[in-house]
């Protein structure tokens, strides 16, 4: 079992980052983690901090950098007097997704928390949280809604390639009370590739029937294996639909709180790319997001 021993999460005290700090602040409080909150301070955009708080706050003398610096402060004592947690506040001048990334590789973070976009009804996902959910090397959830309780139900997507079972592993580690649900989608692209002749239809049935009672198998007994080392009952279910359509549709009609998908990125720069199912999830499911490397 992953032990979550430090949670980091971003925020410009945006409404979607205090979205995210909520949801890092019952993780915390439920691992018994120390919690870091991160805020990169990037001087392009300090003509527009006076949006970011409270008017009343700014002052002649003080530089932005100084009053955002002393309001991350203020909010880590805040935190910290409120839970009782080791409440650590990181400060940064740069981009955002380099002062994050660095942030978590030197202090050994166990799971980075950030919102999807600056406001939380807004669709899609940010340019900053897209960057970060390529680059980090640790899990990244990714919040749509604020809310303090702990999630219910976790829908877990999973493929069967190597780093499924992380997936499941990390997702059980953060939610250990969560209903979790195994979700195993067979994209049906082999029969759409046939011939339209009967003959060839019928040939490639067996083996297609095969196929989804591997997968069948392959994933009852994925769950038997969680359900025994968590002490926890997994659920399991097969698909035949496209996956990125089968996650999101099912999160949906789950009434899940959180989808957990495996990040395969690949590139050999710093910055990896995401898989077109995970891209897919990330800018279409209502839900929150986490994102396991």
């Amino acid at each position: 079992m992953t032990i979550i021993h430090s949670i980091a999460v971003a925020t410009d005290f945006s409404p979607g980052s205090n979205a995210a700090v909520e949801r890092a602040v019952q993780l915390a409080v439920a691992h018994g983690a120390s919690l870091r909150l991160l805020h990169a301070f990037d001087v392009s955009l300090g003509h527009s901090v006076k949006g970011i708080f409270d008017p009343q706050r700014l002052t002649r003398n003080a530089p932005p950098d100084v009053l955002m610096r002393q309001h991350l402060s203020d909010l880590a004592a805040a935190l910290a007097k409120q839970t009782g947690l080791r409440v650590e506040a990181g400060f940064s001048v740069g981009k955002a997704d380099s002062g994050i990334k660095a942030y978590a590789g030197a202090h050994e973070v166990a799971l980075v928390v950030m919102g999807s976009r600056a406001e939380p009804a807004a669709t899609g996902l940010g340019s900053t949280a897209s960057k970060v959910v390529r680059s980090l090397a640790c899990p990244v959830l990714i919040v749509r809604s604020g809310g303090a309780r702990s999630y219910e139900k976790v829908l877990l997507a999973v493929d069967m390639h190597e780093g499924s079972a992380r997936v499941a592993t990390v997702a059980l580690s953060l939610f250990p009370a969560a209903q979790h649900h195994l979700l195993y989608a067979v994209d049906p692209a082999l029969e759409r590739v046939l011939g339209t002749s009967a003959v060839e239809k019928d040939q490639m049935r067996v083996p297609h029937e095969s196929m989804h009672a591997l997968a069948v198998r392959q994933l009852e007994q994925m769950a038997r294996e969680l359900t025994t080392r968590f002490q926890h009952q997994v659920a399991a279910e097969v698909l035949e639909d496209v996956p990125s359509r089968a996650i999101v549709e099912r999160a949906a009609t789950l009434h899940a709180d959180c989808v957990a998908v495996g990040h395969h990125g690949h590139g050999a720069g710093p910055e990896r790319l995401l898989g077109s199912m995970v891209q897919h999830v990330l800018h279409h499911t209502l839900r929150d997001v986490l994102v396991v490397p």
